[in-house]
């Protein structure tokens, strides 16, 4: 094997072939009776056989100094390069073209803005990316489509973090994100908020696959049904640890997950708070969902509307529901299929006591009866919670989205 040095690679190629020569050409040639080799290649054509034949090096494509628009960054790309945006608004719609790149600003989601100039989606990914694709800290606003006005992933897989999406209006589904069709997306850390559609303000999850939602916040998003996220024909999706709060929708205010086979979603310790009392539920779950499973959340709902509604429409068995607080202030907390439900498998109806909801602080006073009575055993528990704190303190987890970092509540004495 023959050892190549790079700037940053140092990889190994096979030795060049050789074979041996006539015993007259060697003779001829060079004189010397004991040389019978001769190279297939000349040394020019090693060279450049070894240098195609290494790792590609990774380049990082400025924007604007470089390319002027993030799209002629990615355009200019190859797999494996990061186009590096910096701070300014952007107008354009991009696409990653199936690119395995990472597209990044420099300065943080606040400071770097793609503006769609609702005349289309703002970002696109259609061509089959997998999870390095990238899609990070930037401000994602102005998208108009009738399919995911700010970003829409149909039939790939990327990783979209640390994002702001904000203000697209989409005519039919998903203002904020829409996913279609068998994707393993990752969608971590983003601030999805105002977002208006027909149905599914904040994220439409359709026939997604194993697509996980992991410590977004997704407020103030505007839809028919399901304000904050709306599944359709739901798979395997994994919704974790988000806070999903003063969403509009009059069919689930929050969500409204309707499954169409036998494959199950996950909900775990999400924060569900609803402001809309003019809805039927924060939370409504529905279909062949028996596989689906519901645990260590807490939702909550204002007036008459319900906290958690099971299997209304469609009928069918309700999803596994267990160490949940569902919390109605004057309406039913656990209705349609999961009536009954509080006393019973873990699950609660209690106001959960948060430090300020009109502040919009969902962390846990002490005294609150959600600390230290969920499921350590529920699937898919991240190590911290979303306010990056250490999830699991006091021996059990708490339910929702923060955990109370003080170990045990602080039991109120009874007069």
């Amino acid at each position: 094997m023959l050892p190549v040095a790079g700037s940053a690679y140092l990889t190994t190629l096979p030795a060049c072939d050789i074979i041996p020569a006539p015993p007259h050409y060697a003779a001829k040639r060079f004189g010397e009776s004991t040389m019978r080799f001769r190279f297939l290649f000349s040394p020019a054509i090693l060279m450049t056989l070894l240098i195609a034949g290494g790792p590609a090096i990774a380049s990082t494509i400025q924007v604007p100094a470089q390319q002027p628009t993030i799209q002629d960054g990615i355009n200019a790309a190859v797999n494996g390069d990061t186009v590096l945006v910096a701070p300014g608004t952007y107008t354009e719609n991009i696409n990653f073209n199936g690119k395995a790149i990472t597209v990044k600003s420099s300065g943080g989601a606040h400071s770097t803005i793609i503006d769609g100039g609702n005349v289309n989606t703002v970002v696109t990914f259609a061509s089959g990316e997998q999870n390095t694709s990238v899609l990070s800290g930037f401000t994602i606003q102005h998208g108009s489509s009738a399919y995911g006005a700010g970003i829409s992933v149909t039939s790939a897989s990327p990783v979209i973090i640390n994002n702001i999406i904000t203000a697209n209006v989409s005519s039919f589904l998903a203002g904020g994100i829409y996913i279609i069709n068998n994707s393993t997306a990752i969608i971590q850390s983003n601030t999805i908020t105002a977002n208006t559609a027909g149905e599914g303000g904040g994220m439409v999850l359709w026939d997604a696959g194993t697509v996980t939602v992991i410590n977004n916040v997704i407020t103030n998003n505007i839809s028919g049904s399901g304000g904050a996220v709306m599944l359709t024909d739901a798979s395997n999706e994994i919704i974790v640890q988000n806070l999903m709060a003063g969403d509009t929708g009059s069919n689930g205010s929050e969500i409204f997950a309707v499954v169409g086979g036998n494959s199950g979603y996950v909900l775990v310790n999400n924060t569900i708070v609803s402001t809309d009392s003019t809805a039927n539920a924060a939370v409504i779950v529905d279909g062949f969902d028996s596989t689906s499973q519901i645990y260590n959340n807490l939702i909550v709902a204002p007036g008459n509307e319900a906290a958690l509604q099971c299997n209304v429409l469609f009928g069918g068995q309700p999803p596994i529901v267990e160490f949940n607080d569902a919390f109605s202030s004057s309406g039913n907390s656990y209705t349609g299929g999961c009536t009954g439900y509080a006393g019973t498998n873990g699950n609660i109806s209690a106001n959960p006591g948060f430090i300020s909801a009109s502040h919009r602080d969902f962390e846990l006073r002490r005294t609150s009866p959600a600390i230290n009575v969920g499921d350590n055993s529920a699937p898919n528990l991240p190590a911290k919670d979303l306010a990056g704190k250490p999830r699991i303190v006091g021996g059990i987890i708490d339910m929702g989205a923060y955990e109370n970092q003080s170990g045990t509540p602080a039991r109120i004495a009874k007069p």
